[in-house]
This record gives C-alpha cells, sequence and structure tokens, in this order.
C-alpha cells in the first residue's frame, strides 16, 4: 500500500532533525531563519546540535528525534540538517507502525538515502529525493526551490523532471520506461546490501546520485550492486 504524505502550505510546521553527521549551530541557525522567512514554523529536535564523534549524537538519539516527529501533530515536514554518515545507525530504533500512521514528507539526499528508501519499503510511505535543511541558504538556485516547492505542495501528475536550464539531459539508451523509483546516494544504497535495510529495486526505475566520488569507486559499487542482483 503507498501513502502519500499531507501537501506542505504556508504557514505550516517543518521539524528538524539531524540523522547523520553533525552539522554547525550557525548554519543549522540560518537555514531555519530563511526556512521562517518563507512562511513556515519550525520545530527543532532535541539532538539536533548534538555531536558523538563523527555522527550527531548516538543513533538512539537520533532515531529519537526522527520519532518525535513523526508523532508531533504539528510538523507536516521533516528536514535533515545534513547527510555525511550514519543514516544506517538509526533505523532499528524507529517503529514503523508509528510512521505508517503518521505520514509526513520526508525529504533529503546523499546519506538520508537510505532512510527514504526504508521508509518506503517498510511503511508504504511516499518520500522525497529532494533539499536538506543545509540548502535553505541564499546561495541556492531559485531553480531549486522552485521544484522543490512544486513537488511537496501540490498532488499534480504526470510531473515532468526537468534539468536546471543549461544542462542537457543525456540518454546512453533511447527509449521509454514507466515505473516506480527507487535509489539516491549510491554509497548509502551499497552499505544497506547484507541488512535488514536492503534497498529493493524489483520492478522499479534506480535511480543514483554520486558527487565528487572517482570513476574507480563508481565502476566498484555498480559491479557490487550488480553482483548483489540490485540492478
Amino acid at each position: 500500500m503507498v501513502t502519500r504524505p499531507p501537501v506542505l502550505q504556508r504557514g505550516d510546521t517543518v521539524g528538524i532533525v539531524t540523522l547523520a553527521s553533525p552539522y554547525p549551530a550557525e548554519y543549522i541557525n540560518q537555514a531555519v531563519t530563511n526556512l521562517k522567512n518563507s512562511g513556515l514554523n519550525v520545530v527543532l529536535g532535541k539532538h539536533v546540535y548534538a555531536q558523538t564523534g563523527i555522527v550527531a549524537g548516538t543513533d538512539e538519539q537520533r532515531a529519537s528525534d526522527l520519532m518525535d516527529m513523526f508523532v508531533d501533530k504539528r510538523v507536516k515536514m521533516i528536514l535533515s540538517t545534513r547527510g555525511g554518515t550514519g543514516s544506517l545507525g538509526v533505523l532499528p530504533y524507529l517503529d514503523y507502525n508509528i510512521i505508517a500512521s503518521n505520514p509526513k514528507i520526508v525529504s533529503g539526499y546523499s546519506d538520508i538515502s537510505i532512510v527514504l528508501n526504508v521508509l518506503y519499503q517498510f511503511t508504504g510511505l511516499i518520500t522525497f529525493i529532494g533539499l536538506l535543511l543545509e540548502d535553505f541558504v541564499p546561495t541556492t538556485p531559485e531553480y531549486n526551490f522552485t521544484s522543490f516547492y512544486t513537488a511537496v505542495s501540490t498532488f499534480q501528475s504526470p510531473r515532468q523532471i526537468l534539468n536546471p536550464p543549461n544542462i542537457p539531459i543525456k540518454s546512453l539508451v533511447p527509449g521509454n520506461v514507466t515505473g516506480r523509483i527507487a535509489g539516491g546516494n549510491l554509497t548509502s544504497i551499497v552499505d544497506s546490501l547484507g541488512t535488514p535495510y536492503e534497498i529493493d529495486t524489483k520492478g522499479k526505475i534506480l535511480l543514483l546520485e554520486e558527487q565528487s566520488e572517482p570513476s574507480t569507486k563508481i565502476y566498484r559499487y555498480l559491479n557490487h550492486l550488480k553482483i548483489a542482483g540490485t540492478m
């Protein structure tokens, strides 16, 4: 069963969590101010500023913040401050029955990808490969904001996804394909293999994003996915 979250409207509340690597407080505060200036209310997780080694608080603390946002009736959308490392660790501490009963918009990319896929696989909740809190800064291209707000504030379907201006779309294989989308960050997807949270790509379009990785690493990861039967 597929569940659509409610749409986001001006005046709604956004819950902020840090699910992976820590993010400096001054950057969090700047982005929160920008969100408020755009007409949204903001609630911060208890451990949003935390740091435990290379991650933002313990696995249990980060998972607790996420669960708090799902049970908070005010919250319509949940944003992690950033990606990085650590999202896989929160997954065993989530209550997927509660999440299924409280659908929210959940957006992100990078290491947050694994959370998005697992929420869909375990609860049927449609999630969004979209902006993180760190993107709500003045330097983010207006194109990104327009695409994001269109996606989370309407049920428009079908919706054409276009590249940013002046960036051509390249296709190595001609033709069309229809299906549900799974995927996200390549590194995070490979990390999930062999766990209870392994990505399910059967009958789906596999979407991959990776940034600043050498071609040798991409080649190795793609082969790993192929041999594991994921693609």
